[in-house]
């Protein structure tokens, strides 16, 4: 189950680069769900735990990883971990779903234009216990609730 809280939260991670280069591990790279959500956003391949292959850059570093999808890699390895979908786009929507179907993730949204049009995303509303049943609710409380934070 994912948990939102819509506003600042200072326990929040709000770069993915920093905090990835320090605890990502090399046998992340062997899994298969993590291979998948590289190919699905950053269009790419893992061809090792060092090498990534990408079709705009050629062979990279996983240290050149898209934000988003080192985001999505880390909610997914790291139990605990809290960072602001401020850092995602819209293309990683479908992967919170699925990783908060495997297991319970806290994330935070600090503004309010993310606001997942082609995916349903379910979860609790931290900032007043309700339920988010669907896309329709995300947004209604994203932009009730981290529009104000932005103020």
């Amino acid at each position: 189950m994912i948990s939102v809280f819509f506003g600042l939260d200072e326990d929040a991670l709000i770069d993915p680069n920093i905090a990835f280069k320090h605890v990502y591990q090399d046998e992340w790279f062997e899994d298969d769900f993590v291979k998948e959500m590289i190919l699905d956003i950053d269009h790419s391949q893992v061809m090792s735990a060092q090498c990534i292959l990408s079709p705009v850059f050629g062979t990279m570093p996983v240290s050149q990883l898209s934000g988003g999808v080192k985001t999505l890699i880390m909610l997914y390895k790291l139990d605990d971990f809290v960072v602001d979908l401020i850092v995602c786009g819209e293309n990683c929507c479908k992967w919170l779903s699925k990783i908060a179907q495997m297991k319970d993730i806290r994330v935070t949204l600090s503004g309010c234009d993310l606001e997942f049009e082609d995916c349903e995303i379910s979860g609790i509303c931290e900032n007043d216990g309700s339920v988010i049943r669907n896309r329709a609710d995300w947004v209604c409380k994203m932009c009730l609730l981290a529009g104000e934070a932005e103020r």
